[in-house]
């Protein structure tokens, strides 16, 4: 039975102005929910009230008691002086001996496919690689839930599928719980098996769908998600 993560009730405000008043939403545990919305909605700091960064004004976080965040930024944000292997190895529980961090270090980097690269620096990347890099140190921590924001941002489409594919490779390995927020439909539909959509402020939820299809492997262009994509535009206040 697929446990629940919920934020019920919360309020949150800046300057007077309510960014969420009274706001609802549910999680299930052990997939990839899709947060959509415009540019400014409040779709960070939902994810920092999520990671405990933010507190809310009033209201309650249920299920997230004692668990741990690792966060994937649109920009990655790798240790300058550590290499590939040091900045994943570095997030790595203690508690593992040197053996057994290397072998975990080692399947990841094979996972995000950047076999040849563990003794590169950061400076030495490509931006999607430093990329894959992110998303392999978030796997590598021990935390329940990874929050991403925005990761996708700014990356040119082809770059945008394959690390798509590379990241939906990775948790398949782990199936950990992920949150990953995004403006764009095309990655929603692509990773989501929930999808929920955010109204500007103060935020309500608009529109919520469900895929059952490996995330990852869809064909986003198909005709069977077409229905989908309209109400996820439509929702967003856009046309496709």
């Amino acid at each position: 039975m697929t446990m629940e993560l919920q934020i019920k009730n919360i309020s949150k405000s800046f300057n007077r102005n309510f960014l969420f008043d009274g706001f609802t939403v549910d999680f299930k545990e052990g997939i990839i929910t899709c947060i959509l919305g415009p540019s400014g909605c409040g779709k960070t700091t939902l994810l920092n009230i999520l990671g405990k960064i933010v507190s809310p004004d009033s209201g309650v976080l249920i299920g997230f008691e004692g668990k741990s965040a690792s966060y994937i930024f649109q920009e990655p944000r790798l240790l300058p002086w550590k290499t590939v292997r040091g900045n994943i190895e570095f997030v790595l529980s203690r508690k593992f001996s040197q053996a057994e961090r290397k072998e975990q270090v080692d399947r990841l980097i094979r996972l995000v496919e950047l076999d040849g690269f563990a003794d590169h620096y950061p400076s030495q990347l490509s931006g999607g690689m430093r990329q894959r890099v992110s998303i392999a140190r978030a796997f590598a921590s021990p935390s329940d839930v990874i929050l991403m924001d925005e990761p996708l941002s700014g990356l040119d489409i082809a770059l945008k599928r394959n690390i798509i594919q590379w990241f939906s490779q990775i948790w398949e390995a782990d199936k950990r719980t992920v949150i990953f927020v995004t403006h764009d439909v095309d990655e929603a539909l692509s990773l989501g098996e929930e999808i929920i959509v955010l109204s500007q402020a103060p935020v309500q939820i608009v529109a919520h769908e469900s895929i059952n299809e490996p995330a990852g492997k869809r064909d986003v262009q198909a005709p069977r998600f077409a229905e989908i994509r309209k109400t996820l535009f439509n929702a967003l206040g856009k046309t496709d």
